[in-house]
């Protein structure tokens, strides 16, 4: 059974992996739909400055999106499927680092250097929200001994659900 159990465990870890990639495609197709890149072919010359004010402007909104996707899925309640919680999450944080690698690749130095401290912020202040804050609640037991069977099923259901919680909570923190 705890063979089974490992093998859940990995499996949802791998979905989540996978659901924050298709988070990071979404954000990233949409961002340049909205907001395409420069002009450039043998019609039209290469700007260099407007290349630099796309990735920018580019790296600004991707940051933008990555904050509101990692905030999304700290408040959306992802109780009966915390595997989407966090590939929500892992979808945010991938939108960060690509929102920081566009910025990086533009020449300016004060703007990028802001779009880098916000995302510092925003990373180290979503990571403390979730991870230090979340473990500080304790949960109440559900049954006691007035009690009847379906409440002591439904505990053992929250315990079930708890350990499981835990063992991914382990495997994504190694």
């Amino acid at each position: 059974m705890q063979h089974r159990n490992l093998g859940t465990e990995v499996l949802q870890v791998i979905f989540s992996v996978f659901l924050g990639l298709v988070v990071v495609a979404f954000v990233g197709i949409a961002v340049s739909t909205v907001y395409p890149e420069p002009p450039s072919g043998p019609d039209t010359p290469y700007n260099e400055s407007a290349w630099q004010s796309w990735r920018l402007v580019t790296g600004v909104w991707l940051l933008v999106c990555a904050t509101l996707v990692m905030v999304a899925s700290m408040v959306i309640r992802f109780e009966r499927v915390p595997v989407i919680g966090n590939g929500v999450l892992l979808g945010g944080l991938f939108t960060m680092i690509y929102a920081v690698g566009t910025a990086l690749s533009a020449p300016n130095e004060w703007p990028r250097l802001a779009v880098v401290a916000v995302a510092l912020a925003v990373t180290v202040g979503l990571g403390y929200w979730k991870f230090a804050t979340r473990r500080a609640t304790t949960r109440a037991p559900l049954a006691d001994a007035t009690s009847g069977p379906a409440d002591a099923l439904l505990s053992a259901r929250v315990d079930a659900v708890e350990k499981t919680l835990d063992g991914l909570r382990r495997v994504l923190s190694d």
